[in-house]
């Protein structure tokens, strides 16, 4: 059985032996008056899983110096990184997150797409190679010269910054490429954790169909981007067979390279999302394209009942979409 699949088995059982299977079982504890012990509840199993993780790192410290970090659109993996880094912290790691995007390569470099553009989204994007020099070089102890890039003119400042790492640190990388090999085939695969983000939703439709990942991402983002990124719902859901065409050729592929997979799907997020959805997909015109896909959406969010935002604790993930997060800039 691949990981992700013992990964989702085991929210299932988990969630099976809450009483919650479908979404009646949801809808159920919150007509109870049970929504803080669902929150609770929801949020703790999150927090327990990265507390594991970070706590397989820490034992592990004098060899593994590197967590790559991946997963497709809105799954989470901003969160995710940072309230590692949080749990790194309490154990007494200290993290340090490098930023991909720092390698681009200059603009005449850049490889280009099928219409001539710039390619931002393969891996011959990035200059791996000194990537690999960089991380093998922290990994010895050396000081480093990070590069940094500069979007405004597509080429990488003249200034650099410094970084060594200490025996009690680590670096982490968060994007898409955190699981190609390519990235990082200089660095041993004992000196490395590659995690894979995603949100593995486990309850299910009353008729036993389930929920799935694609559909839950989907909402994030369509929440998510036009709160923070002032894009409307037409333009994400233009943009997203693209978004997910990319996952298809760059994340997916490198799925079972991952050491541990880490589910960010939550029992109730769903039901914060309900009124957000609503009010984004209001009077949607039919003769819109994308028009039966929001029904869908529309058709799936109303059968969950409503939960107030102001119940969602600031450090949960589901604030990295509706906003309030204190682990992250919005």
């Amino acid at each position: 059985m691949a990981r992700i699949d013992i990964c989702l088995d085991e929210y299932r059982q988990w969630c099976s032996k809450l009483g919650i299977v479908t979404i009646s079982d949801i809808n159920r504890i919150v007509s109870e008056g049970r929504v803080n012990w669902l929150i609770n509840v929801s949020e703790i199993w999150q927090e327990q899983k990265i507390s594991e993780i970070a706590k397989q790192i820490k034992d592990n410290i004098s060899k593994k110096k590197i967590i790559m970090i991946s997963g497709p659109s809105s799954s989470g993996k901003t969160s995710f990184a940072n309230r590692l880094a949080l749990h790194l912290k309490v154990l007494g790691v200290g993290a340090h997150a490098i930023s991909l995007d720092d390698y681009y390569l200059p603009r005449e470099r850049m490889p280009l797409d099928e219409n001539g553009k710039p390619d931002l989204e393969t891996v011959e994007a990035l200059d791996y190679g000194l990537f690999n020099r960089n991380v093998y070089d922290l990994i010895e102890g050396k000081k480093t010269e990070l590069p940094i890039f500069d979007f405004k003119t597509s080429y990488p400042k003249k200034e650099t910054k410094a970084l060594t790492l200490a025996e009690d640190e680590v670096i982490i990388v968060e994007g898409i490429h955190g699981l190609n090999g390519k990235l990082t085939s200089n660095i041993p695969a004992d000196n490395k954790y590659r995690i894979y983000c995603t949100a593995l939703t486990a309850l299910r439709r009353d008729d036993g169909t389930k929920i799935r990942s694609r559909t839950t991402r989907l909402i994030r983002r369509l929440i998510r981007d036009y709160n923070f990124r002032g894009t409307g719902v037409e333009r994400t859901l233009e943009q997203w067979p693209l978004v997910e065409q990319g996952a298809e050729k760059y994340i997916f592929p490198f799925t079972d390279s991952a050491d541990i997979i880490f589910n960010s799907s939550i029992l109730y997020e769903h039901c914060i999302y309900k009124i957000y959805l609503n009010e984004l997909l209001f009077g949607m015109p039919e003769e819109y394209s994308g028009y039966e896909s929001t029904r869908d959406l529309r058709e799936l969010i109303n059968r969950f009942k409503h939960i107030d935002r102001e119940f969602v604790p600031k450090t949960s993930l589901v604030r990295e979409f509706v906003g309030g997060s204190t682990l992250i800039e919005q």
